[in-house]
C-alpha cells in the first residue's frame, strides 16, 4: 500500500459521500480534502456536516462565495500543493481552480466522483470527444505565472452510472457499498409518501404557477400523507407552507437524502420527485422502494429543455414508474 497521500476537491454533498465510498472501495488511507464552497448556505451546512463523518488527515477550505478575481489566489495555492506528489487524486468539477490543480499536481492516479446528471452530460460533451483540454483565453494568464493549462493523465470514472470505457480510462461501478453495509442493518419500512422537491421555480425551469398546479395534482394522485423533502437550494414559501396539514408535512432535513434515510433507519417504501438525480442512489441503497417520477412536458418547461429531455431519458434507463398527471 502507497504511503503517498490521497486528494479529493469537492464542492457539493454528494461528491463528499461519493468521496467517502471510494475511500473504502479503494481501502485508502492518508486522504485530504479540498473542500471549496459557495453562495449557498444549506449547501455549505450540509458539506460540513458530511466531512465530520470521516476523521481526513487534513482539510483544505477554500472560499468561492462571489468576489473579486481569484487569480493570485488560485496561483499560490496551485504552487504551494503542488510541492507533494499524491498517490490518488479525485475530483468531480471542472471549473477553473479543478481544471489548474488537474494540469499541475503530480499523481499516479486520476478519478471523476459523480455529480448527478452532470456525470452524463461531461462524459458525452467533455471526455468521449476529448475536449478537456480546449482552452479559454482567460485560462492562458496561468501560463504567464509558470503553471500547465494541458491536462495530461488519463481520467478514470468511479460511477452510478453504466458508462463506456473510452481510450485508456476504467469505469469502476459505484454500488454505495459501504453505506449500505453500515446503516442498512436495522431499518424500519415506512409507508409515506416521501415527495423530494426540486427548486425548479427558484432556478426558473418551471413558473411558480406550474409547480403549484402538479404539487395539486400530486396530491390527488395519493390518498397516504405526503412528507415533502425541500432541496437545499429551494425556497420554501409561504404558498407551501400553507399545504401544511395532517396529509402534508414538509420536512427540512439539512442533509442529503440518502444520508437521512440511513441516519434515521428509515426504509421508504415509496419516493416521488420530478428529475431528480437522487434517483439513481437511491435504488441502490434500497432496492425495494417503489420510485416514481412525474414528467413535466417540454410545452412547460421555461429554459433549457434539451437538458431537461435529457435527464428525463436517463431516468428512464432505471425502470421506474413514469406518472404522466393530465391537468
Amino acid at each position: 500500500m502507497s504511503n503517498l497521500n490521497n486528494l479529493f476537491i469537492v464542492r457539493s454533498p454528494l461528491q463528499i459521500i461519493n468521496s467517502l465510498e471510494a475511500i473504502e472501495y479503494f481501502k485508502l488511507k492518508n486522504n485530504v480534502l479540498i473542500i471549496i464552497y459557495n453562495d449557498t448556505d444549506n449547501t455549505n451546512t450540509q458539506m460540513d456536516n458530511l466531512i465530520s463523518l470521516y476523521k481526513w488527515k487534513k482539510i483544505i477550505r477554500m472560499n468561492e462565495k462571489k468576489k473579486r478575481s481569484k487569480y493570485f489566489e488560485y496561483i499560490a495555492f496551485t504552487y504551494q500543493i503542488k510541492k507533494e506528489v499524491f498517490n490518488y487524486l479525485f475530483f468531480s468539477n471542472l471549473g477553473s481552480i479543478h481544471k489548474l490543480l488537474l494540469a499541475n499536481i503530480k499523481r499516479k492516479h486520476t478519478y471523476y466522483l459523480d455529480d448527478g446528471v452532470e456525470t452524463i452530460t461531461r462524459y458525452n460533451n467533455v471526455f468521449l470527444p476529448n475536449k478537456l483540454n480546449e482552452i479559454k483565453f482567460r485560462q492562458l494568464r496561468f501560463l504567464f505565472a509558470g503553471l500547465k493549462i494541458s491536462i495530461k493523465d488519463d481520467i478514470h470514472f468511479f460511477t452510478y452510472f453504466d458508462l463506456k470505457p473510452f481510450r485508456n480510462s476504467k469505469i469502476i461501478q459505484n454500488n454505495l457499498t459501504h453505506f449500505q453495509k453500515k446503516y442498512l442493518t436495522s431499518t424500519k419500512k415506512d409507508d409515506d409518501i416521501y415527495l423530494l422537491g426540486q427548486p425548479l421555480v427558484s432556478q426558473k425551469f418551471l413558473s411558480e404557477e406550474n409547480y403549484f398546479l402538479y404539487l395539486d395534482l400530486i396530491l390527488k394522485e395519493f390518498d397516504k400523507k405526503i412528507i415533502y423533502i425541500p432541496h437545499r437550494s429551494e425556497t420554501i414559501s409561504k404558498r407551501l407552507h400553507s399545504y401544511e396539514s395532517d396529509k402534508f408535512e414538509i420536512r427540512n432535513i439539512n442533509m442529503p437524502i440518502e444520508l437521512y434515510f440511513l441516519e434515521n433507519e428509515i426504509y421508504p417504501l415509496n419516493i416521488v420527485s420530478f428529475m431528480t438525480t437522487a434517483f439513481f442512489t437511491l435504488q441502490k441503497l434500497y432496492n425495494k422502494t417503489n420510485l416514481s417520477y412525474v414528467y413535466i412536458p417540454s410545452s412547460k418547461i421555461t429554459k433549457r429543455q434539451d437538458d431537461v429531455a435529457g435527464a428525463y431519458k436517463l431516468i428512464e434507463t432505471l425502470n421506474i414508474k413514469k406518472i404522466e398527471i393530465k391537468d
